[in-house]
């Protein structure tokens, strides 16, 4: 056989065409090593069964219930690296009901002309930019309030027996939103603002830019055992006629760690215009037409074992120009089957006076005046 032959043999491809398949190679590598992209699918699913007494329409009652230490969820969120430092970044999340299927987080709103507004992701729905600790997002967003209430609630204003249940905002999503987080060594610093921040009142009213707006700030500070966070936010009411009323909240928190113990304090203030739609919370809260409000809390975590936790919490809630100050005793057990799947118990006991309203599961959930307990069992199931 000769040299020439040989060469064939062992090299059957066209010198031209290796070439090709080498170059193609490269840029493809070049093109992921710059270009490189995930997306994650995720979820929680919590469900179990609840027993309350003294309910707004009379007597006792067991039910089913979904999403009480979480909220049920399903999500998507990824990110793409577009080279230099920046990443493209989103998230949409949804909530369900577990017990029946249905979707969760749908509202109508209230004024002359309420809409409803079906959400297929109503827990989070957003897209951004980050770039070495500094992010910029526009969507529908979980309140600055919220994130910080998730961390220095001891109960993690979890869906029952938590600071939720004296304050709706501090779980609040907010609609046309943009959001900045820069993170600073240990202090972050954050600022939102929204054109309508809920739609279920409808879209943007032209000429008048005030309606249903809302702007919010937050600075933490995180550095090892301890944590601390101020915020503050203002909504404008959501029709036309009243868009120069507000609601206002001031909150401040702080945790520290001890070893396997974490305690926590927190104070929110709130002053509401009287006027204020969709209404005003304390008032529709106390039956009065008091318009400020002091929120005080102060618990524990107690991780017991690596699977056994136990958390204590108590709510007050002073109402000024009343004498209707309920408060709020919660008491958790948390067991961990695996890092994924848990066993939980929570009880809680809701104290009334002055025909104040407020029940385990929020205000308006009990006949005014009397006090209630809740006592709920379930599983809770990360994926």
């Amino acid at each position: 056989m000769s040299l020439t032959k040989a060469r064939k043999k062992a090299n059957p491809y066209p010198t031209f065409m290796l070439g090709t398949v080498a170059v193609a190679s490269m840029a493809f590598a070049s093109s992921a090593a710059h270009a490189q992209s995930s997306v994650t699918l995720y979820g929680i699913a919590d469900v179990g069964v609840e027993y309350l007494n003294n309910t707004s329409t009379g007597g006792s009652q067991v039910r089913e219930v979904s999403g009480n230490m979480s909220g049920s969820r399903w999500g998507l969120k990824g990110v793409e690296d577009l080279g230099g430092g920046i990443k493209a970044i989103f998230q949409l999340e949804s909530g369900f009901n577990i017990n029946d299927g249905t979707s969760a987080q749908s509202t109508r709103g209230l004024g002359t002309n309420p809409t409803t507004t079906t959400r297929l992701f109503g827990r989070q729905a957003w897209v951004g930019l980050s770039y070495k600790g500094q992010q910029l997002t526009f969507g529908r967003q979980q309140a600055l309030i919220y994130e910080q209430s998730v961390t220095f609630d001891p109960m993690g204003v979890s869906s029952r027996y938590s600071a939720l249940s004296l304050d709706y905002a501090l779980a609040a999503r907010i609609d046309n939103s943009a959001k900045y987080t820069g993170k600073f060594g240990p202090v972050t610093a954050q600022a939102m603002y929204s054109t309508r921040y809920d739609t279920g009142y409808g879209a943007e009213v032209p000429g008048a830019l005030i309606t249903g707006r809302f702007f919010s700030g937050a600075l933490t500070y995180a550095n090892g055992p301890i944590g601390a966070t101020a915020v503050y936010e203002q909504r404008n009411s959501n029709t036309v006629a009243t868009n120069t009323s507000t609601e206002r909240r001031v909150l401040a928190a702080a945790n520290y760690n001890f070893g396997p113990v974490t305690a926590s304090a927190g104070y929110r203030y709130l002053r509401a215009s009287n006027t204020f739609l969709p209404t005003n919370p304390i008032a529709v809260a106390n039956g009065s037409q008091a318009n400020a409000a002091n929120l005080y809390w102060l618990g524990a975590q107690y991780l017991i074992t690596p699977a056994f936790q136990l958390t204590a919490v108590g709510y007050y809630h002073d109402v000024h120009s009343t004498g209707a100050d309920p408060w709020m005793a919660v008491l958790n057990a948390d067991y961990f089957l695996s890092k994924r799947t848990d066993l939980y118990a929570s009880v809680a006991y809701a104290h009334n006076k002055d025909n104040s309203a407020l029940g385990v599961n929020g205000y308006g959930t009990v006949a005014p005046g009397h006090n209630q307990t809740g006592v709920t069992v379930g599983l809770r199931q990360k994926f």
